[in-house]
């Protein structure tokens, strides 16, 4: 293998290595996404590159503290800090490349004897994923979500970062399926069910089974049509409408006598231009309908026809200003 090749190879692995992190991060952007997705699709050695990053931090919280991986990383550290000349670069990739190794072994014996598989998930703004687990349960991601996946020989767990996610969970009595959210702990009792966690608070409903819902101390559970709004250290249980739950899945968005406040933040969730109310009067208007998921432009029309609003387009920045007529 020529050195450019060489050369080739290792940065698209320090790519890949960089999305990774950025991706994690609570403040990456939907346009950063848009832009791993565009990088991880244009070539195939992006796309493996990426795939090996993932599996490698996926053993590396448990690794973290194995005396051979700490040596490694502080040899690796010392030379590259004492000979920062080609030459010491070169050894320092040297053992970088060892302790690579290292923790592949390390990682293929900790899964053999007991551990995990680890995974990430995320969508951009305005994008849906639809994901098959090796346990056969799915999970669709709406718009701008992060999740982690980790399934255990003992528990199956999903961290919800943030965003929203319908659970379609294949039951095993030995081992439970837990989704965190917003400092919830949903369990499944064999069931479909949707987690949506806007930081503010965490909306849980289940559309088919039920889910056992657990924080600081508290408990409940819930069967189909029922949801829980958990928010300001309270939990407000009442019914779920099945077909607002799931609308998104079937790229639609619902609304019943939804406050207009509330339906433009969901609009807003998918579509290329962003409603902003102009009048704060209209906030709290009633509106009832449904509409494609991204269309704003025909949720804007059916606004102005049927209510007292009138719409102005900014094309400048995006905006559509909604005021009272």
């Amino acid at each position: 293998m020529s050195m450019d090749r060489e050369h080739d190879i290792e940065a698209i692995h320090r790519q890949a290595e960089r999305w990774l992190a950025r991706l994690r991060a609570s403040d990456c952007s939907a346009a950063e996404r848009r832009d791993f997705d565009a990088w991880r699709t244009a070539q195939t050695t992006h796309a493996e590159a990426y795939a090996q990053a993932e599996q490698l931090w996926s053993g590396l919280d448990e690794l973290a503290e194995d005396p051979e991986i700490v040596q490694w990383r502080q040899e690796a550290r010392r030379s590259a800090q004492a000979t920062p000349s080609r030459n010491g670069r070169l050894r320092w990739l040297a053992v970088a490349s060892l302790a690579a190794v290292v923790l592949c072994t390390s990682f293929a014996t900790w899964w053999f004897v007991g551990g995990s598989s680890a995974s990430s998930y995320a969508t951009a703004h305005g994008e849906q994923r639809s994901v098959v687990l090796a346990d056969g349960s799915r999970i669709v991601l709406n718009t701008d979500t992060v999740l982690d996946v980790d399934l255990g020989r003992h528990t199956r767990r999903v961290w919800l970062r943030r965003g929203e996610a319908m659970f379609e969970v294949t039951h095993d009595a030995n081992r439970p399926f837990v989704v965190q959210a917003g400092g919830n702990t949903i369990s499944d009792i064999g069931t479909r069910f949707d987690v949506r966690d806007s930081g503010a608070q965490t909306v849980v409903a289940v559309l088919e089974g039920a889910v056992a819902i657990a924080r600081d101390g508290n408990t409940a559970e819930l069967t189909a049509g029922e949801q829980i709004v958990a928010g300001d250290g309270a939990w407000t249980r009442g019914r779920a409408d099945p077909t607002m739950t799931a609308g998104w899945t079937q790229g639609r968005l619902v609304f019943r006598a939804t406050p207009l406040g509330d339906a433009v933040a969901e609009a807003n969730r998918y579509g290329p231009d962003r409603l902003v109310i102009a009048d704060p009067s209209l906030a709290q208007l009633k509106i009832s309908g449904e509409f494609r998921i991204g269309n704003t432009s025909a949720l804007v029309r059916a606004l102005q026809s049927v209510y007292p609003i009138r719409a102005e387009h900014d094309r400048g920045n995006g905006e559509i200003r909604l005021y009272r007529r």
